[in-house]
């Protein structure tokens, strides 16, 4: 589907914020990042339909995309058009209304996103930061709409995870197409290049998981311990994964794969714990 379902898992980063402040058994808090996410699902899909309509040309070339609704004909350019209006525009106006750290949010995220399917996905390394950034940008979102302030570590956090991702995305997409390439892109990019950057984004991501648990935790040291260890272990796995041929879809790599699914369970119950006692 061009509203690609699978992805609106992503929105559930705006409970982030709220989850690492303990605040997340405030009713008025749950009730405000579900707005929020709600937000970013509408925004998130008027982004999914503009970027096919801008690469329909080419998925009609493509082996796998040439299935999109849009590049199939089961989607009008004209209802596509309708949906990025109405969504975009809609979101934008509650968000504004609703708190103006969350329009800021969704209006950066519209733009950069928009920019990022005209020109920016074809230029090296900017194109990675702003898929990151989308990460990024929920998180904050769900923190700005809750008076929750985010801290240097969480923000580092975030991204660098981010960044891990969408690097492995990119190093998936090229192992998956070195004669065939899916995105012009990926011809400036090289493996090595690509696990390099997964190695220090990880490795960043796991340091300052750990200090920010330091500060965000004051008793429940085996817990963050525990939490520590599974997130690694995650990260690890992930990786793995990357290195058998998945990673181009990180919303079906992690759960199309048990032990994935599990560690991050065991991480939800570690870190829940180590936060809420």
């Amino acid at each position: 589907m061009a509203a690609r379902p699978h992805q609106w898992l992503k929105n559930l980063l705006v409970f982030a914020a709220p989850l690492a402040a303990g605040e997340i058994e405030n009713g008025n808090t749950i009730w405000r990042t579900s707005v929020v996410a709600f937000l970013f699902l509408l925004v998130s899909v008027s982004v999914y339909f503009f970027n096919d309509l801008c690469d329909v040309e080419a998925d009609k070339q493509h082996v796998q995309k040439a299935q999109r609704p849009i590049a199939n004909g089961e989607v009008s350019v004209r209802f596509s058009l309708g949906i990025i209006t109405a969504f975009s525009i809609t979101s934008l106006i509650i968000g504004f209304l609703f708190s103006l750290g969350l329009g800021i949010c969704l209006a950066v995220y519209v733009f950069v996103n928009f920019l990022y399917s005209i020109k920016l996905k074809r230029v090296p390394y900017i194109e990675l930061l702003l898929v990151a950034s989308g990460f990024v940008l929920r998180a904050a979102a769900g923190g700005f709409s809750t008076d929750i302030p985010l801290s240097f570590w969480f923000v580092t956090l975030v991204s660098s995870t981010a960044l891990f991702l969408v690097a492995g995305k990119r190093f998936a997409e090229l192992s998956a197409y070195r004669n065939h390439m899916s995105r012009l892109v990926l011809q400036f990019y090289s493996l090595k290049l690509l696990e390099a950057l997964m190695a220090l984004s990880s490795a960043v991501a796991v340091i300052t998981y750990g200090f920010w648990l330091g500060q965000s935790t004051d008793t429940q040291t085996s817990y963050s311990a525990a939490s520590l260890f599974l997130f690694f272990s995650g990260l690890a796995r992930y990786r793995m994964r990357l290195q058998i041929g998945f990673g181009e879809d990180p919303v079906r790599t992690v759960l199309s794969d048990f032990w994935l699914l599990t560690l991050s369970a065991l991480w939800a119950i570690a870190y829940g714990f180590a936060i809420y006692g």
